[in-house]
């Protein structure tokens, strides 16, 4: 269960209507790259559907940071390697996804 107070640190972060249009398609990118990887090693390792996957995901974590610099709050940065790979995983494929069909995000939307 995601806390009031997670909301309101993840909404804080994500507030320019750019960097949410960014969020959905990296989104949606990093998930696919993910999934695209998973089918490249389940079909006898196809490097072709690895090499896509990785692709996406890269491209997602660039989308990523170029959109936080329209953001009027900048994040603190990552710990270390694994807190970056948990805060993308995390971020990624739970927070975002329920925090684009929140109230938190259209109160973010409709901000001019």
């Amino acid at each position: 269960m995601i806390s009031e107070k997670q909301y309101r640190y993840y909404q804080r972060l994500h507030q320019n209507r750019l960097n949410l249009v960014i969020h959905v398609v990296g989104s949606i990118m990093f998930i696919a790259g993910n999934i695209l990887m998973l089918i490249g090693l389940i079909n006898f390792i196809d490097f072709s559907q690895i090499f896509i996957g990785l692709t996406l995901l890269f491209v997602a974590i660039a989308l990523q940071a170029i959109g936080h610099q329209f953001e009027p709050e900048q994040f603190d940065g990552f710990k270390g390697p694994f807190d970056f790979v948990k805060t993308f995983y995390l971020e990624l494929f739970i927070f975002f996804p329920v925090f684009l069909f929140s109230p938190y995000f259209m109160e973010n939307w409709n901000k001019k």
